[in-house]
């Protein structure tokens, strides 16, 4: 363990929290003022909280319900971290899996600077 890194552990396990629970400002009070976030990488980068809010705004309504489940790390190096985990998605009676990497910068108090999350369709499956 790297000194120093229980901020950071503590904030990914918040964000994952929050995005499951819909706690919009909770998810959103992780970030510092001028976060990027990048998800998918290559799709627009968002930055500051207004866009931060439209982003979970957009992706919260694209489900009944949303909720995440780490499968690996997070891996905590100075001030990055990198954690594999699952989304899973239901709308209706469906359940969709999909399959993520997020690799992240924090500030030294364990806000989220910026976080670049890596999936794909060849990462999502039926529930």
């Amino acid at each position: 363990m790297v000194s120093g890194d229980d901020p950071i552990r503590a904030t990914i396990k918040r964000y994952q929290e929050t995005f499951g629970a819909g706690d919009r400002e909770g998810w959103l009070d992780l970030f510092t003022a001028d976060a990027v976030l990048e998800d998918p990488v290559g799709a627009a980068p968002r930055q500051g909280r207004e866009e931060l809010g439209a982003f979970w705004d957009e992706t919260h309504q694209l489900a009944d319900r949303s909720t995440v489940r780490m499968v690996q790390g997070p891996a905590v190096c100075g001030d990055q971290a990198a954690w594999a985990f699952e989304a899973h998605v239901e709308i209706g009676e469906g359940l969709t899996i999909i399959s993520i990497i997020d690799v992240g910068e924090f500030a030294a108090d364990g806000r989220i600077r910026h976080i670049r999350a890596y999936w794909d369709p060849s990462g999502i499956r039926s529930g």
